[in-house]
């Protein structure tokens, strides 16, 4: 026989899986961000948000749900929180997030714009003035192979 739950603790229940929801997708999110968007990547990401969705989903129902096990409304409220966050708040936080980015970036880009670009191009223009010497010092000068005309002697019997 199926064990009752009270509405109380059911709300409480879907409201945890929720969040779960929302966890898993931002999860997801940042792992789209490093790995990148190719299409293996997306694969080997949504078999693993799948993989996670349900260990999530069971390992709460097993520790902390009123029930002690998985119920319909939890899946549902799981499922509810990846819509939510993929069609409603991703849209809306991207602005945030490329901005964010943004802002972490800068010292990056500040680093390179002040300490090694100049370096670089002090190193390139070393690297070329000592390639020019090594070439002309190494370059074999172009000398004539035959003597001066005044001294070939054509047609003579001597």
């Amino acid at each position: 026989m199926a064990v009752t739950v009270a509405p109380v603790y059911a709300a409480a229940d879907m409201l945890c899986c929720l969040g779960l929801g929302f966890l898993l997708a931002i999860l997801y999110e940042a792992a789209r961000f490093v790995l990148g968007r190719s299409l293996p990547a997306a694969f080997c990401l949504d078999l693993l948000a799948a993989f996670s969705a349900a260990v999530l989903l069971y390992s709460f129902a097993a520790g902390r749900s009123y029930s002690g096990q998985v119920r319909w409304y939890m899946t549902a409220s799981l499922l509810l929180g990846l819509w939510s966050w993929f069609s409603v708040l991703d849209k809306a936080l991207g602005s945030v997030r490329r901005f964010l980015v943004w802002i972490v970036s800068r010292p990056f880009v500040l680093v390179y714009f002040v300490l090694l670009r100049p370096l670089l191009r002090g190193t390139g223009s070393l690297l070329r003035k000592t390639w020019r010497k090594i070439h002309r010092r190494t370059a074999k000068p172009n000398r004539k192979q035959l003597k001066k005309p005044a001294q070939v002697l054509y047609n003579s019997n001597n």
